[in-house]
């Protein structure tokens, strides 16, 4: 089975029972959305969007809204609640690593809420990559992911590649540190911002648990 097939077959199963997460947007989304306001932004892509939560509350907090997931039952359930709500939300599916449908377009800003920790490190760098292709120079880069400061997911599980656990099953997790962060994008980028924050969500078993996890924001050179 190829990776996005794997992909696909994994997130249709954790969103067959539908808003795993809950409706709220994630803390990031309101720390971005205060970053693309002050930085004057106009449209957000938002990979790997899953339901909806955080696309929705970005169109209603007024930014032209680009969406995408691998699963196409998130992405069902996220276009039905925009219907609802009367949003010009633009819904897709399609994969992370080949966002054929987007042709040429680039964006404002993008937006990922905790997608960049979830795959190894050839993978990481080619999703950076995209993004950073699919950004109008400029543009700005938010996104959060799981820092060295999770105590309950950092060193937990079998370590695949440093500072990358498997903990639950065909879920990996990369836990970042600062020089990382710094590492990775200051070829291409100028921070904006970046900081830790707290977001407490049910794990894949269903447990709670309180993440403790880096939001950055960086503009394209």
């Amino acid at each position: 089975m190829s990776h996005d097939l794997k992909l696909k077959s994994y997130w249709n199963n954790r969103y067959e029972t539908g808003a795993i997460w809950g409706e709220d947007a994630c803390p990031s989304a309101v720390l971005a959305q205060e970053c693309f306001r002050e930085h004057a932004v106009r449209s957000v892509l938002v990979p790997g969007c899953g339901y909806g939560r955080n696309s929705l509350y970005l169109a209603q907090q007024g930014f032209d809204v680009v969406a995408y997931d691998i699963s196409d039952i998130a992405i069902a359930y996220a276009a039905e609640q925009a219907g609802r709500q009367s949003l010009p939300l633009n819904y897709e599916t399609g994969s992370l690593f080949d966002p054929a449908f987007l042709g040429e377009k680039q964006f404002d800003a993008i937006y990922l809420s905790n997608i960049i920790h979830l795959f190894m490190k050839e993978q990481r760098e080619q999703v950076l990559d995209i993004m950073t292709s699919l950004l109008k120079p400029g543009g700005i880069l938010a996104f959060s992911v799981v820092s060295i400061y999770d105590t309950g997911n950092y060193g937990k599980g079998e370590e695949v590649e440093p500072n990358t656990f498997m903990k639950h099953k065909d879920k990996l997790l990369h836990c970042y540190d600062e020089q990382e962060l710094d590492d990775m994008l200051k070829p291409h980028y100028e921070f904006l911002k970046k900081c830790l924050h707290t977001q407490v969500e049910p794990d894949p078993s269903g447990e709670l648990e309180e993440l403790k996890l880096w939001f950055v924001a960086a503009r394209r050179k």
